[in-house]
């Protein structure tokens, strides 16, 4: 499978299939449309004609002068002209830009499709199955794509910026609005200079489309909006990454910040990209004005790289920020409307509160991923592999783990034992790809707490003992602690003493000492060390 234009009837697949060829087109032919990608998510279409059904995106806000460069650019920056020119079937023009849906992107990150001069080969496929081109595919991470983006220099950048305007959906949902109620009732103070910079720039916008470029009439309209525009954006920069700041501590501390927060969050979270937008939007009309300016267009070619680079880093790193926020705020809901209800207070007096703020966080969590062209992933439900349990485990404890295990990290494994101390008491152990943690069973099951975890980089040594009678006994060495638990008696015989050993073999594959901690002795070392081998290998042999 290859790239899929959103919302077309026609898609791309990898590689040729014969049997679903058009009787038009011949596996032999040369590919009739190419494709290449200048960002992940955004491709420059090389066709003829525009294939039917794809949605093609006109270069807009470039004087003609600018556009036909570009055009000119891109057909020799990527060989397209020169193939042309050696064609019987005449120029291939470049059409515009297309939008790439993330689900297909995934998939041509991990597929292999064939290749042919540092061009991945697919097909368009129509609505009837049919193959209708085939086509050459250049991604954004390939030699071919690279090449370009060095030759179109800043033009490439000011393209992005211009086809994100062009594809922003501005439809809001029914969850969407009500965190934009939230944001007006509590920054009223704010919401109408707010409402008014996001208004006047997206009108601005539709102007632009429709003159086919920033006039100066267009421009004027936001000319003196600049400082406006920076102070919303820093007003609502700031009190993300308050938040953000505050989701940086432990488990208990989190909780209690979102649920005395999480209005505030949600409001400040849509602020920012109301306020982000409104910027962003101003920084893509002015390239574009910078842009028309033809009598001084090699002195304004350096202005525009500058603009063009600052604007995409500046946004980036601002949208990242709104992502990590509602990321962080919609994993804390989830949780908290997993736990007791005793133990998971909800915001208000109503329970239904806590799903209310779910669906607020996931909505706009949805549309900060499509803005970025990315797909919202959730972290998948818990299945490990290796349980070590009298029974079954609890799925409350799994839904609860699922939202508390960092990251996006698989549960490989999960123990029921006991903490070695004074005074037992039944604790969770769990392992993942990169981690180990330890916890009572009331932390998780009420708290939705993991007390204590470790890197398996820092696990030593692992030590396991059967004990007659009794459960065995797990010892862990890390650098730093000696961690022992219990098992109860189930555990001592049968599956269960099967399943408990291989949870010790699991982490006592991640058992290292590294350089740094290795030690040497004179005392060890020459003949000395040569006769301590030669005694373990005798004892070796007599055992």
């Amino acid at each position: 499978m290859a790239p899929e234009a959103e919302g077309s009837e026609t898609e791309l697949s990898t590689p040729v299939d014969n049997d679903t060829l058009d009787a038009t087109v011949s596996p032999d032919d040369e590919p009739t449309v190419s494709l290449v990608e200048i960002e992940p998510g955004l491709a420059v279409l090389f066709a003829d004609q525009p294939p039917v059904g794809l949605d093609v995106i006109p270069f807009e806000m470039m004087s003609p002068h600018a556009n036909q460069g570009l055009t000119d650019k891109l057909s020799m920056a990527s060989g397209i002209g020169n193939l042309a020119a050696q064609s019987a079937q005449g120029a291939t023009t470049v059409q515009g830009l297309v939008r790439l849906a993330p689900e297909t992107l995934k998939v041509l990150k991990t597929a292999q499709p064939m290749t042919s001069g540092g061009w991945n080969l697919g097909a368009l496929v129509g609505s009837n199955g049919k193959i209708v081109n085939l086509v050459r595919w250049a991604p954004a991470t390939g030699a071919q794509a690279a090449s370009i983006l060095t030759a179109l220099g800043p033009a490439a950048a000011l393209l992005a910026l211009q086809v994100q305007l062009a594809s922003i959906s501005r439809r809001l949902d029914e969850n969407v609005q009500l965190t934009r109620d939230v944001l007006r009732a509590l920054h009223e103070d704010q919401w109408t200079t707010l409402l008014g910079l996001h208004e006047t720039t997206l009108r601005a916008v539709r102007e632009a489309q429709a003159a086919g470029g920033v006039n100066d009439h267009v421009f004027a309209s936001i000319a003196t909006r600049d400082a406006d525009l920076r102070k919303q954006r820093h007003l609502f920069t700031s009190l993300v990454r308050r938040h953000i700041k505050a989701l940086d501590t432990d488990g208990q501390s989190r909780r209690t910040y979102v649920q005395k927060n999480v209005d505030q969050m949600l409001a400040d979270a849509h602020g920012m990209l109301m306020a982000e937008w409104s910027w962003y939007r101003f920084q893509v009309l002015r390239a574009g004005h910078i842009s028309r300016d033809e009598a001084n267009a090699a002195e304004n070619e350096g202005l525009l790289a500058e603009l063009v680079a600052e604007t995409q880093r500046e946004h980036a790193r601002a949208m990242e920020d709104v992502a990590d926020l509602l990321s962080g705020l919609e994993r804390q809901c989830r949780l908290i409307a997993e736990l007791p209800a005793e133990f998971s207070l909800p915001f208000t007096a109503k329970r239904q509160d806590i799903r209310d703020a779910v669906a607020m966080a996931e909505a706009l969590a949805e549309r900060v991923s499509a803005l970025r062209n990315r797909v919202h992933r959730q972290p998948a439900p818990l299945d490990p592999p290796l349980t070590v349990f009298a029974e079954a485990v609890p799925d409350e404890v799994l839904r609860i783990l699922r939202w508390v295990v960092p990251g996006e990290e698989p549960l490989l494994a999960i123990a029921d034992v006991n903490l070695d101390r004074l005074v037992g008491e039944d604790a969770y152990l769990g392992v993942t790809p990169a981690r180990l943690f330890i916890s009572a069973q009331s932390s998780v099951r009420k708290q939705g707490t993991i007390e204590r975890e470790f890197p398996l980089t820092d696990v030593r040594y692992v030590r396991f003992r059967e004990r007659d009678k009794r459960g065995p006994v797990l010892d862990i060495i890390t650098v730093d602690e000696n961690i022992r638990l219990t098992f109860d008696d189930w555990a001592g015989k049968g599956q269960g003493l099967d399943d408990t050993h291989r949870l010790a073999n699991l982490l006592a594959a991640a058992m290292e000492i590294p350089e740094t901690e290795r030690r040497t002795d004179p005392l060890l070392s020459g003949g000395l060390s040569t006769d301590r081998a030669n005694t373990r290998q005798v004892i070796a042999r007599d055992a």
